[in-house]
């Protein structure tokens, strides 16, 4: 089971210094207290450890605590245990001449984010992701992408090497114009743009099984993605031709405004609500939430059937949630072989929970 079993913080957000050990062998972690007290930020410590800007989306400089000079480092360290083994990981973010910087490392050897979810995932719902369901297409897109990188090391590095390629067509466009060398970077971009394409449908369809057959108990919910040159009667070769005659055909349009206009953001994502038959932005605060909560578990259930250790942070996990719901939800995510960890205001609130929860009372 992946479970965290230490945890050490340095002037990290609300936390100056903060040191916690969890020697008994709990599944569910249960951390309460009032508006303020940092409940988010203990859980946001460790998102950093599986994403450039954590939980909240916080850039370096919002690390540090409130008012304080920004010549302070920051340090996390946790002691992660999976299965017979222990990880010790930290990062560490400084100053050096002007610019933060973050170093992580494990065993005290640098490492990258890449290589440490290649061992564990920090999976996470919060408040913050709720506009997922109603906002603009990129929130939605990026929302996909970053769970499919947590099932699939080949997709992370085909949206680099089309950022790579995308960025020296774009200069070729700037600078010599050289009709061969266009048509060459255009095949090649052409070539990601189908490859992450055609990832993301068959992640949408195992996950829209997932649903159905898992997650019958949840509010169902249908994920798509529609592009008007990726027609699923088209084989490879016709739909990388069509891209790359898309591409050729913007070549004026991506000079002037110094953009890949087609590319792999050309995809529209759509989250389908099967009880109300239209798409999610137009459901409540509440249906909206339990059509992401789905998702999410969803992809839990395909990193568990993977053999993928993950853990699970569901910060304020009742919000929305009505003590029916919050009990199918933990009888569900009961089933995972790891710790997942809880916020709320209220100890009351996680009465389910019973005898099964470590409890942190943070003042």
């Amino acid at each position: 089971m992946a479970r965290i079993e230490k945890i050490k913080i340095q002037n990290f957000k609300s936390y100056k210094k903060y040191s916690l050990n969890l020697e008994k062998n709990f599944k569910h972690i249960v951390v309460y207290g009032k508006n303020g007290v940092g409940k988010t930020n203990l859980l946001d410590s460790f998102t950093f450890f599986s994403n450039t800007k954590g939980l909240r989306g916080s850039s370096l400089g919002e690390v540090f605590p409130v008012k304080e000079e920004k010549k302070l480092n920051t340090k996390v360290e946790i002691l992660l245990s999976l299965k017979n083994d222990n990880y010790n990981l930290n990062y560490e973010i400084i100053n050096e001449e002007g610019k933060l910087k973050k170093k992580l490392s494990l065993d005290n050897k640098n490492v990258s984010i890449q290589e440490i979810k290649s061992f564990n995932n920090f999976i996470w719902l919060s408040p913050y992701m709720d506009k997922i369901m109603y906002e603009g297409q990129t929130l939605k897109r990026n929302f996909i992408d970053k769970m499919i990188s947590q099932n699939n090391k080949h997709f992370s590095k085909l949206i680099i090497t089309f950022k790579k390629n995308s960025s020296e067509r774009l200069q070729i466009l700037k600078t010599s114009k050289d009709e061969k060398w266009l048509d060459i970077i255009e095949n090649k971009l052409a070539e990601n743009i189908y490859e992450v394409c055609n990832i993301r449908r068959i992640y949408a369809e195992e996950i829209n099984q997932l649903i159905d057959s898992k997650l019958k108990k949840f509010r169902g919910v249908y994920i798509e993605f529609v592009n008007d040159l990726y027609l699923k009667n088209n084989d490879r070769n016709t739909i990388i031709n069509l891209f790359a005659k898309k591409l050729k055909e913007q070549r004026q349009l991506d000079e002037v405004s110094k953009r890949t206009n087609f590319s792999i953001n050309s995809d529209q994502t759509l989250f389908f609500d099967k009880t109300n038959k239209f798409n999610t932005d137009r459901c409540s605060t509440g249906e909206q939430k339990s059509c992401l909560l789905t998702i999410i578990l969803a992809n839990c259930w395909k990193l568990k059937n993977e053999n993928k250790e993950f853990i699970l942070l569901l910060d304020e996990a009742t919000s929305h949630i009505d003590a029916e719901n919050f009990k199918k939800l933990f009888d569900e995510v009961d089933k995972f072989d790891t710790q997942i960890w809880y916020t709320g205001t209220n100890k009351n609130l996680f009465q389910v929970i019973d005898n099964k929860g470590f409890y942190i009372h943070l003042q």
